[in-house]
C-alpha cells in the first residue's frame, strides 16, 4: 500500500511537471537581425527559451512570420532551427513575430504554442534628402540583355555621379554594372549581358552615388527576372485567302530570342468591313501561331505577344506588328511611298520647266539669229549696188 502511494505520488508528480511547463512556454529569446551585405539578404537569428533548455521529451519548434514588404503580405514558416534568411527591402521596417510550439510527453501530445514576440527594426536612412532615383525599372528584351533605367532625383545635386551594385545567388559578392547607359554624359541606367542575369531567384540591386555635397540617397530594389521578359516582334505574318471556304488564315513566326515557343502566347487585333461599309473589330488570344478569320469587304490583323502565367507571374507584351490586309489597298500608299512620288513629281515638274525655259530660249536666240542674218543681207545688196556704177564711171586708163 505504501508503494502505491510513493508510484502514485511520482506520477502525479510528474503530470504536474508537465501541466506546469505546458503554462510556461515562452517565445524564443536572443533575438537578432544580420546584414550579409547583400543588398537585402538578411539573418534572423534566435535562441530556445531558457524555460525548455532542459526538456529532452518533446518537440521544440518554432514559427516566424515576416512582412514581405515587396509582395505587401504576411509570409511564415514553421521550422526547428534557429535561424533564418530571407530577403528584405532595407529601406522599409523589418518586421518580425516569433512563436515557441511545443509538442510530445511533455504535453500530453497536445501542441502548445507561446505568446508571439513581435519586433520592428526600422530602417537607417543616409545620404542627401531627396537625392533618390526616380522610375527605376527593368526589362530583359527577348531574354537576350536586360535594361534598367532610372530618373535622376528631385533635389540630386549637379555632377553628381551614380552608381549600379547588384547580386544574385549565382554570385559570391556584390557586383558593379557591367555597362552603364549614358544620357548627356549622365549615367541614367545599366545594361546587363544575358549571362550577367538569373532567372528565378532574388536579383538585388542598389542605385547609390556621390556627390560634391555628400553621398547620394540608396535605393533598394529586388526582383524576379522572369516577370520582367519583353518579346520581341512576331515575325513573318502573313494573312492569306481560302478560296475554297473564303475565309482567311493569319499565319506567323514566333519572335526571336531566347524565350521558349511554349511559353509565348499572343494577342491578335483584326479589324474588318462588311459589305454594306460597316466596320468592326475582335480580339483573340493564342498560343498557337496561326487562326482562321472569316472573310469580308476588306481585312486586316496585327500580332503582339507575351510570356504567358505559366512560364511567369508578369510580362510585358511585344510592340504590334504593322497591319497584314486583304485585298491589298494599292491607292493608299505609305508614307514613305508619299515622300518618294512628291518627290518624282517635283523633279518632273523642274526638268519640264527646265525643257520649256530652254526652247523658249533657244527659240529666241533663233529669230534674233534669223533677224540679223536678214539685216545683214539687205545691208550687203544695198551696198552692192552702190559700188557697181562708181566702179565703172571712172575708166582704165
Amino acid at each position: 500500500m505504501k508503494m502505491f502511494s510513493v508510484i502514485l505520488a511520482v506520477i502525479m508528480a510528474y503530470i504536474w511537471s508537465c501541466c506546469a511547463e505546458v503554462k510556461s512556454v515562452e517565445p524564443p529569446e536572443n533575438v537578432t537581425v544580420s546584414d550579409l551585405g547583400l543588398l537585402g539578404q538578411l539573418v534572423i537569428h534566435w535562441s530556445r527559451p531558457t524555460s525548455l533548455q532542459n526538456v529532452t521529451d518533446c518537440a521544440v519548434r518554432y514559427q516566424l512570420e515576416y512582412f514581405d514588404t515587396y509582395k505587401n503580405e504576411w509570409r511564415g514558416y514553421r521550422t526547428s532551427w534557429t535561424t533564418l534568411r530571407a530577403q528584405f527591402d532595407l529601406e522599409r521596417d523589418v518586421q518580425v513575430k516569433l512563436r515557441t510550439m511545443l509538442n510530445g510527453k511533455c504535453t500530453n501530445g497536445i501542441e502548445s504554442t507561446s505568446a508571439a514576440l513581435e519586433l520592428i527594426w526600422p530602417p537607417t536612412f543616409s545620404g542627401v534628402e531627396g537625392s533618390r532615383v526616380r522610375n527605376f525599372s527593368c526589362v530583359f528584351h527577348m531574354k537576350q540583355y536586360m535594361e534598367c533605367t532610372w530618373d535622376r532625383g528631385l533635389e540630386e545635386p549637379q555632377h553628381s555621379q551614380r552608381f549600379l551594385h547588384y547580386w544574385h545567388s549565382g554570385l559570391e559578392a556584390v557586383a558593379e554594372c557591367p555597362q552603364y547607359l549614358l544620357s548627356s554624359g549622365v549615367r541614367t541606367g545599366c545594361l546587363f549581358p544575358r549571362e550577367a542575369v538569373k532567372e528565378f531567384t532574388d536579383f538585388n540591386v542598389c542605385v547609390n552615388g556621390s556627390s560634391p555635397v555628400g553621398p547620394l540617397r540608396p535605393a533598394y530594389f529586388s526582383l524576379q527576372v522572369q516577370n520582367h521578359v519583353k518579346p520581341g516582334l512576331v515575325e513573318d505574318v502573313s494573312l492569306e485567302a481560302l478560296q475554297q471556304d473564303g475565309e482567311l488564315v493569319l499565319g506567323w513566326k514566333s519572335p526571336a530570342g531566347h524565350i521558349p515557343s511554349h511559353c509565348l502566347e499572343y494577342e491578335v487585333m483584326t479589324e474588318h468591313t462588311n459589305l454594306d461599309g460597316r466596320e468592326w473589330r475582335m480580339v483573340n488570344v493564342t498560343e498557337d501561331t496561326s487562326l482562321v478569320l472569316p472573310a469580308n469587304q476588306r481585312s486586316c490583323a496585327r500580332v503582339r505577344s507575351h510570356v504567358h502565367r505559366y512560364c511567369s507571374d508578369h510580362s510585358f507584351w511585344s510592340n504590334w506588328t504593322q497591319w497584314k490586309c486583304l485585298p491589298v489597298e494599292t491607292d493608299n500608299l505609305s508614307p514613305e511611298m508619299d515622300i518618294a512620288l512628291i518627290c518624282v513629281l517635283v523633279a518632273s515638274a523642274v526638268a519640264l520647266l527646265s525643257l520649256c525655259v530652254s526652247v523658249g530660249m533657244y527659240s529666241r536666240t533663233w529669230r534674233q539669229r534669223t533677224e540679223q542674218k536678214g539685216s545683214h543681207s539687205s545691208l550687203l545688196g544695198e551696198n552692192q549696188h552702190l559700188k557697181l556704177p562708181s566702179a565703172f564711171s571712172h575708166p582704165l586708163h
